[in-house]
């Protein structure tokens, strides 16, 4: 039983009623992308990386990233129907000098939907990675990495540490992991308008101002999640963003809960 392979479930975007997604590393060092179609297997089964592995069909051989496991029509046994080369997309603004392997990294506690805090030599404590999961994400980091250029060095978010690749593509990036901070709440709007104030100065509108993207530490706010923001040279656009801040740190439901604090707090 030696020759078989480890898997290791990543990450998974289950769904009982359609296909679901997996992520998977394969003996530590290469990463697959699995669908299975709906109906074969049990939710509960899908969700928890030994049961799921139990389950799939032994792994195709040669060289592929990307697998589809059907019923077969023959037997009705799940099967791999595909097991192919992909070219996925990558971000393609890459501003920083510092690329950082997922490989290289130590995922530790999830913080939020494909963010963690994670380890790597490169730096001396743990920080934030926030990458595409799938595909379908690679758009959001795209937009994110783009707007960290723009706010790069004027003491409006977490500083970008780098970007995060995976075989070569670009799937997320770095940033500091903010310390000893809690989420913004109505009596920190002076600081929160100050903060948002120095994006609209630049000319750009971060476009969800819940309370969960601003991190107070001390006498400064922190922003946070840019993957909405856009230029903007409306200035009536930039004006209702800031009045509309008070009601924003006002909401008490959870609301774009997650931020870039750990979930136990």
């Amino acid at each position: 039983m030696s020759g078989l392979p480890r898997i290791k479930l990543l990450q998974a975007e289950v769904d009982g009623k359609d296909e679901s997604f997996f992520r998977l590393l394969i003996n530590g060092h290469t990463v697959k992308y699995v669908t299975i179609e709906a109906g074969l297997y049990p939710v509960e089964d899908m969700c928890f990386g030994p049961s799921l592995v139990s389950l799939m069909p032994a792994l195709p051989p040669g060289d592929w990233n990307d697998g589809l496991i059907a019923k077969d029509p023959k037997t009705g046994e799940p099967y791999f129907a595909r097991a192919t080369e992909t070219q996925y997309p990558g971000v393609k603004h890459q501003w920083h000098k510092t690329y950082v392997d997922y490989q290289d990294i130590v995922v530790g506690q999830r913080v939020h939907t494909g963010i963690y805090e994670v380890t790597c030599q490169q730096f001396d404590t743990p920080v934030i990675a926030k990458f595409a999961r799938f595909e379908w994400e690679i758009q959001y980091m795209e937009n994110e990495t783009t707007a960290y250029e723009w706010i790069d060095g004027h003491a409006i978010g977490p500083r970008f540490l780098g970007h995060l690749t995976e075989h070569g593509r670009v799937i997320g990036f770095l940033v500091e992991r903010i310390t000893d901070a809690r989420h913004a709440d109505a009596s920190d709007l002076t600081i929160c308008q100050q903060t948002l104030g120095r994006l609209h100065q630049l000319g750009f509108r971060h476009g969800d101002t819940n309370r969960f993207n601003f991190l107070v530490r001390g006498s400064d706010a922190v922003l946070i999640d840019f993957d909405t923001a856009r230029k903007c040279d409306d200035k009536d656009a930039l004006r209702d963003e800031l009045e509309g801040l008070s009601e924003c740190l006002k909401d008490e439901s959870m609301r774009g809960g997650g931020g870039y604090l750990p979930l136990s707090g």
